[in-house]
């Protein structure tokens, strides 16, 4: 019943979860509206969209493991379709657009700063660039998240190959290198990023588990569907 269920609601799931994504942006544009940004307006755009950013990003590498937790969940759950059922394919067609949501975030992250921060003053831009870490970390893992974004069509795909994985396994430094940003920039005020830094420990040491043999693959660790769904 769960997966026939999920089939019927996939759609409203599907909006649900892009709702959840617009939320951030949709709070900033009432709050600007409203005047009630705070005494730092721009500050608080640059965390918001930043931390945002952060935050769906590391949604998106969840989805692997949970895939997989839902599968041991449905399978001792005993669950009519049992751990095919499990697979829950669903999830995966999530990730593109959040992969997507998060970019759209980085890139507004990056776009206020050069407009309003530095009002296009690429001579500064540079020399911010050169001197202050926290700003190469973010731009560096803002530069790395263009080509996934550009290559994440079913039709790309195809054409890399496996090739498409091996550039989309960029997306872990991406993730470091965005948290980096976010301690480098504590001592500027910002809240220190505990819950991101945990929940990216956590999906790096599956990672690393699975790479070392120390915890057994099935069939969706590589985060694609089940050839059971593919071949339907």
């Amino acid at each position: 019943m769960a997966s026939v269920w999920i089939k019927r609601h996939f759609k409203a799931l599907q909006r649900l979860t892009m709702l959840a994504c617009a939320l951030p942006a949709l709070g900033l544009l009432l709050d600007l509206h409203r005047g009630h940004l705070g005494a730092t307006p721009l500050n608080t755009l640059l965390q918001v969209s930043g931390r945002s950013s952060l935050v769906i990003l590391i949604a998106t590498l969840s989805i692997t493991p949970l895939r997989r937790l839902l599968a041991l969940l449905a399978t001792a759950a005993r669950w009519k379709h049992g751990k095919r059922m499990a697979d829950w394919n669903w999830l995966v067609k999530l990730r593109r657009p959040l992969g997507l949501w998060s970019f759209a975030y980085a890139t507004l992250h990056l776009w206020l700063y050069l407009a309003f921060d530095l009002a296009y003053d690429w001579a500064t831009a540079w020399e911010e660039l050169r001197t202050k870490a926290y700003l190469l970390a973010g731009f560096v893992a803002w530069a790395l998240l263009v080509p996934l974004a550009l290559t994440s069509t079913q039709r790309m795909m195809r054409a890399l190959g496996r090739h498409w994985m091996r550039l989309h396994a960029a997306v872990y430094l991406i993730a470091l290198l965005s948290l980096l940003h976010f301690w480098l920039l504590t001592k500027h005020g910002a809240s220190p990023p505990w819950p991101d830094t945990l929940a990216l420990a956590a999906l790096l040491l599956y990672r690393a588990l699975l790479k070392t043999g120390l915890l057994p693959r099935w069939q969706g660790d590589d985060g694609t569907e089940s050839p059971e769904r593919a071949r339907a």
